[in-house]
């Protein structure tokens, strides 16, 4: 009886001693801490063990054991995870081990607008804490990205592709901008893929996409366009586009938001009012719609095209027309 009353004694102590760890270790993990909102920052490479440390200092874990426990337990394989989080206040630390256990970091939304060049591009990421303007210019030469597509890239201005994107703070410059490049391909092989017999390479397809996108925003008028300036391309006419005008002068540092006559005259390889055939690469970044239209230019017999004084623009067969056009639009200016 004795014996058996010690054994009985000492398995109560173990169930209460259990009971009590227990409970200990629920209560450290589901307590919501005391602090206000964090900013947490893990960095890459960082241990598990590590990463509990840093909880517990910023007051966002009692007990670092608690946390080991936890991890051995419930984490299922899973190891916390690196980048810049931030913390509710009042967080409980089970809510924080399980944020940094799922990644779920701090995320900043950036939106590339369609027709941005490179040089836009950049301030958007920048303006947003992706990188800084030397990282940018580095990242946009990475033409390799591009080199089974495009061998006649001389920079990834044009396959940046513009959409809303969601990158994790502190995202790497290269890394977001490998992102853009991905996207772009993605959409590349979609448009492509219906077109039986594409007019020119890939490279020349963008770079006309990248005009007809500085040249319109109407959805009726893209493929149109495309097809104006493939006429005109055909016939060994310059293309006479103004927005090539603008890129030139950008890449000069002399555009100060006003085309003159005078500025048609700039001697620039990007300007088609003096060099024929296309210029030598993109003048920004195209969106689907306007690589759909490069893609399928409108088959027509139109050489050209002029704002109409009703909006959009009024195309043409020949230059008399087209002077009439012209004459209506300045009219309507005055």
């Amino acid at each position: 009886m004795r014996t058996a009353a010690v054994l009985g004694l000492a398995l109560l102590l173990v169930v209460v001693a259990g009971s009590a760890a227990l409970g200990w270790l629920w209560a450290t993990l589901l307590r919501p801490s005391e602090v206000g909102e964090v900013e947490l920052v893990v960095p890459a490479g960082l241990s598990g063990r590590d990463v509990l440390e840093l909880l517990h200092e910023r007051g966002l874990l009692p007990s670092p054991l608690a946390g080991r426990l936890y991890l051995r337990v419930a984490a299922d394989g899973r190891s916390p995870r690196w980048g810049h989080y931030r913390i509710a206040a009042r967080s409980r630390p089970v809510e924080v081990i399980e944020q940094l256990l799922a990644g779920r970091v701090e995320l900043v939304t950036v939106t590339v607008l369609e027709g941005s060049d490179a040089v836009a591009v950049a301030r958007q990421m920048i303006a947003s804490g992706i990188g800084d303007e030397g990282a940018w210019r580095a990242a946009t030469g990475r033409v390799e990205w591009i080199s089974d597509l495009a061998p006649e890239a001389t920079s990834l201005e044009g396959f940046l592709y513009p959409d809303t994107y969601q990158f994790a703070v502190g995202t790497d410059t290269e890394a977001a901008a490998r992102h853009l490049v991905d996207t772009f391909r993605s959409v590349w092989e979609r448009e492509r893929a219906p077109v039986a017999e594409p007019w020119g390479t890939p490279f020349e397809t963008i770079v006309l996409a990248s005009l007809v996108e500085a040249e319109t925003a109407l959805p009726a008028e893209r493929a149109r366009v495309a097809g104006v300036y493939l006429n005109r391309l055909r016939r060994g006419m310059l293309l006479q586009c103004d927005p090539t005008v603008v890129f030139s002068l950008k890449r000069r540092g002399e555009w100060d938001g006003q085309l003159l006559r005078d500025d048609l005259e700039v001697d620039d390889p990007y300007n088609t009012y003096r060099y024929s055939g296309l210029p030598p690469g993109p003048i920004n970044s195209p969106g689907g719609a306007s690589i759909r239209a490069a893609l399928a230019p409108e088959p027509h017999d139109l050489l050209f095209f002029v704002a109409s004084p009703d909006g959009g623009h009024t195309f043409s067969r020949t230059l008399a027309e087209h002077n009439r056009a012209v004459a209506r639009w300045r009219s309507s200016r005055r």
